[in-house]
């Protein structure tokens, strides 16, 4: 369902946005308006129309919410309502104010920090398994266990507010004894398999102690910066049930031996030999946190959000507020990583090599343990002592040097310096070649980038501030991944004129939203296979029809879906899709060509051979993506050949975050002509697809727009570089 700009119905409830779609249900974020017009957002979870009708699932549902609605907990997020409304069964839950622990541990890698700090890692753990404990001890009226079980417990059921809340969420596949046998069997093979006990790899019963298990794996991602196991379902299931993964202190020495035992013994094999309960496994933690770090502070985690995800609370106008001595507290975890986990990113140009030069000696410290919050007493040194943490060298072998003392407001942002990432962040002393120009950029979360170079004689010491501001909120939201892994300087541009070199493309800035535009949409089920297939509408009066309209796909879907399969043209060729939850489809609208006319698409599941035909009506269901959302290039001869090509840069383009595979194509529009010279009729019209290695020739048009299809910008990273040349003069068709 395509939710309107001022939000949509839903009975009592205004639907706003939607959150993100399961396997089983659809997660939006809505508000209710009570009595005197009192409003609170909340959680709206309801069934996907695929299963709304197996009275099993609807059962199942049913259940959680009965499950879910008898628990009350400060760390379980809470049923505010349960109904339906035209057939549609659905839960309203509370609404928590922050970000899922994977969402969490993805941003914490992109700001240099491979692990959580310990002292962070086990807070999480210890409020998740109260509200584990909580669920676990539940009593019907009569007094008797109610048994429930997670089965889920995993990162993304880990929501971390940004006042410092940890909440669980969704018990949906929860096991009670209230749940019918048929409810059970349906739900048994269900929750994700990374995290699964080696009991329910098995498919033998379960007790409380798989979710101690599953909340022990989750504190090794945490701890590790990496799952204990990674491969196939069957792969891993087998690994699980084996106990074969590295042991934690094997990819993080600074996991003391103590903790490692803690953890191993939640993740024992036989489940006699775990915590017998998630409280005991709770204290055991608590107990080594406060013998370890015993002032470790309560708002440190709230901190750590701020820190995080300022850019989302800058652009819901909340400015982040971090008090220096949190910051300093941040440089000591940065230089307190474990020395085999990557700490520099690779260089923005490969000709530069990484610098190797030892940093210059630190002051003495206290003795300490490493990953240890206890020496507070570094909180609010003077900035002199912050500076003499240097990041590294980047000087010629002959010694001459100059150096640029380096703050910034706000403080604590990431440093580049010719295009290389310096390990620390402001303020810092950085020591520069005296024999040429060096440019220094600045970037933080939330704010524009700053740049500046600098040059300056042997022995001199610049002292140079940089002065960061807000940025709007869309360019907020397409830094968050993109200045991770590209040099943070200015944003590239949106547009260009014809001769060009070259130019980039990332697909955190030239990228836009398919799912809340007006694209036909259906719903797909992403364990099955389909086959798509486009045929022309009949023609709307005189008007060409859709004869000049290219229909394009966009496949919604998760880690499963590559990239390179989530988008492209669609025509009179079957087309085989499969690991999608949704399915988009539209034509692209150039300025001053009002499309006319229309597609039918036939959607066939290939096992069953049950099909439905989607109507795309070319006006209704055209979208264009702005100019802030795509690279246009002007100054092209309609009478002049081009050649489009496409090669990777050294942070390859990616929509799937930065572990995904490179999306390695592009959406190309163009302002109608004789199209592109690539063959057929499908792909004569105002849109295209260019692949890597795969050049494309052009005719017949005056500018070229470039665009990624995406449904979610946050996790892009990376570019593509573009090369646009001529190939011939007029076309020979006299276009």
């Amino acid at each position: 369902m395509l939710l309107p700009a001022g939000g949509q119905e839903f009975g009592k409830y205004l639907l706003l946005d939607r959150i993100a779609v399961g396997g089983m249900s659809e997660i939006y974020r809505a508000r209710m308006t009570a009595a005197a017009g009192v409003t609170k957002q909340v959680v709206i979870k309801k069934i996907l129309p695929s299963f709304a009708d197996n009275p099993a699932f609807v059962s199942m549902f049913v259940n959680e919410a009965r499950i879910a609605a008898g628990l009350s907990h400060g760390n379980i997020s809470h049923v505010v309502d349960f109904g339906e409304v035209d057939g549609e069964y659905y839960l309203a839950l509370e609404w928590v104010h922050g970000q899922p622990l994977s969402k969490v541990l993805r941003r914490a890698k992109d700001k240099d920090l491979a692990v959580l700090p310990v002292p962070l890692a086990l807070r999480v753990a210890t409020e998740m398994l109260r509200g584990l404990e909580y669920a676990h001890n539940q009593l019907d009226e009569s007094g008797r266990p109610l048994n429930i079980i997670h089965r889920d417990v995993s990162p993304q059921n880990v929501v971390l507010g940004y006042e410092g809340q940890v909440k669980l969420v969704d018990f949906g596949i929860a096991r009670a004894r209230l749940a019918s046998s048929a409810d059970a069997e349906a739900s048994a093979g269900q929750g994700k398999y990374l995290y699964f006990s080696p009991e329910q790899a098995m498919g033998r019963e379960l007790d409380a102690r798989a979710d101690i298990f599953a909340a022990g794996v989750v504190l090794y991602q945490m701890l590790c910066g990496r799952l204990p196991w990674e491969g196939e379902r069957m792969e891993v299931l087998q690994i699980i049930t084996q106990g074969n993964f590295p042991p934690p202190r094997s990819l993080n020495p600074d996991v003391a031996p103590e903790l490692e035992r803690i953890l191993l013994t939640a993740m024992a094999v036989e489940r006699e030999r775990r915590y017998p309960s998630a409280q005991a496994f709770g204290e055991a933690l608590e107990t080594y946190l406060h013998t370890c770090v015993p002032d470790f502070p309560a708002s440190a985690l709230a901190h750590f959000m701020g820190y995080l995800f300022e850019s989302e609370l800058v652009a819901e106008g909340r400015p982040v507020r971090l008090p220096p001595d949190f910051l300093a507290q941040l440089q000591q975890w940065s230089r307190e990583l474990p020395d085999e986990l990557p700490r520099l990113r690779t260089p923005s140009r490969s000709s530069l090599p990484v610098p190797t030069l030892p940093p210059p000696p630190e002051p003495p410290e206290p003795p300490r343990r490493r990953w240890s919050i206890a020496p507070w007493v570094l909180f609010g040194a003077p900035v002199a002592a912050a500076l003499l943490a240097v990041a590294f060298f980047l000087t010629r072998e002959d010694g001459k040097t100059f150096s640029v003392e380096l703050t910034s407001t706000p403080q604590g942002a990431s440093v580049w310096v010719d295009g290389l990432l310096l390990m620390e962040h402001t303020p810092t002393l950085i020591p520069l070649s005296a024999d040429r120009e060096h440019l220094i950029e600045v970037h933080a979360i939330g704010m524009e980038s700053w740049s500046q170079r600098v040059r300056a004689d042997e022995g001199a010491t610049l002292a140079v501030r940089a002065n960061l501001r807000p940025a709007s909120p869309r360019l907020a939201r397409q830094s968050m991944t993109g200045a991770s892994v590209l040099p943070p300087g200015a944003q590239v541009p949106n547009e260009g004129t014809f001769p060009l070199p070259s130019f980039e493309l990332r697909p955190s800035q030239h990228a836009f939203l398919v799912p809340p535009s007006s694209a036909a949409r259906l719903r797909l089920d992403p364990s099955r296979t389909y086959s798509l297939r486009a045929e022309r509408g009949p023609k709307k009066g005189s008007a060409a029809g859709a004869s000049a309209d290219t229909l394009i796909y966009y496949l919604e879907g998760g880690a499963s879906l590559p990239a390179r399969k989530s988008f492209g043209l669609l025509g009179g060729q079957e087309l085989q899709v499969s690991n999608a939850f949704a399915l988009y489809l539209f034509v692209p609208e150039s300025p001053g060509q009002a499309p006319s006319g229309s597609f039918q698409v036939a959607v066939r599941e290939t096992a069953s051979g049950t099909g439905a035909t989607v109507m795309v009506d070319t006006h209704q269901h055209a979208v264009t993506p702005r100019p802030g959302e795509s690279y246009t290039l002007r100054g092209l001869d309609p009478a002049t050949t081009y050649e489009v090509r496409l090669r990777d840069t050294a942070r390859p383009a990616r929509t799937r975050g930065i572990q995904g595979e490179a999306v390695g194509k592009v959406l190309v529009l163009q302002d109608g002509g004789c199209g592109a010279e690539v063959g057929g009729p499908w792909t004569s019209g105002r849109a295209h697809v260019v692949e890597r290695g795969h050049p494309t020739r052009f005719t017949g048009m005056s500018w070229l727009r470039f665009t990624f299809p995406d449904e979610d910008l946050e996790d892009n990273a990376g570019a593509l570089s573009v090369e646009v040349v001529t190939i011939t003069g007029p076309h020979p068709q006299g276009c």
